[in-house]
């Protein structure tokens, strides 16, 4: 069945119109934010938000079925569920992109190629975040040990800068006035990166808060008290 996209003025009118649309419970919706929208300014108009709801895997309500295929690959296999949900996007927003996997002793790498790769990195790269928020929720602990990494064309390295130069800032201003500082939340690899960037900085230590989902790193005073820091690779 066709992925389907729906619009309203942010993502939750977007989803109810999807929930009202399809019949199924808000919360039994499996999507991908495709626009998060924007707020009207002087004299333009307001951006709408946009979501695909991925109808391979959104089920409407119906009379008990068999059990699904146990051999279904896209539910099991990280590899060819990131390459199925990235067939998705691609389909719903008229894009050519498709993702190649890289595998590795310590990570597996979904890389989004194609000649319509910026539609993964416009507006701050909400499309590709979205992609690799869900893949993270969908297979990182199948994955675990190993991490998941979800990059297109340069965009990983220039990412991992950025957060490191904003832990570098974090640990500037703890180091400055003593108060520990928490970031936003983060997924498994960009705490990692944080953890890593701040491993060797003086009076600085650094330790996972939250649940599942919404792990932020705390960045405090090493003889803060809180719980015990965390190694460079952890989570």
């Amino acid at each position: 069945m066709k992925d389907q996209v729906f619009s309203g003025r942010d993502v939750e009118e977007a989803l109810t119109a999807a929930s009202q649309a399809l019949g199924v419970p808000r919360e039994k919706l499996h999507y991908v934010v495709l626009d998060a929208g924007a707020s009207s300014g002087r004299g333009l108009n307001a951006q709408p938000a946009r979501v695909a709801v991925l109808m391979d895997r959104t089920a409407a309500p119906a009379p008990p079925a068999p059990p699904a295929d146990p051999g279904s690959r896209a539910e099991k296999d990280p590899r060819a569920g990131a390459r199925a949900l990235v067939r998705a996007i691609a389909e719903a927003a008229g894009v050519e992109v498709a993702a190649e996997i890289e595998e590795a002793p310590e990570a597996l790498t979904v890389r989004i190629e194609g000649k319509d790769v910026a539609f993964f990195l416009d507006d701050d790269a909400d499309v590709l975040e979205g992609l690799d928020h869900l893949l993270q929720r969908m297979y990182q602990r199948a994955l675990d040990p190993r991490r998941l990494v979800v990059t297109c064309e340069g965009y990983r390295v220039e990412r991992d800068e950025g957060m490191r130069r904003t832990a570098q800032d974090l640990a500037e201003a703890v180091r400055r006035d003593g108060v520990p500082r928490t970031t936003r939340a983060l997924n498994s690899y960009e705490r990692r990166v944080v953890h890593v960037a701040l491993a060797a900085e003086p009076g600085i230590r650094t330790y996972s808060v939250g649940e599942e989902g919404n792990r932020r790193v705390t960045v405090a005073p090493r003889d803060a008290e809180g719980p015990p820091e965390e190694p460079a690779g952890g989570g």
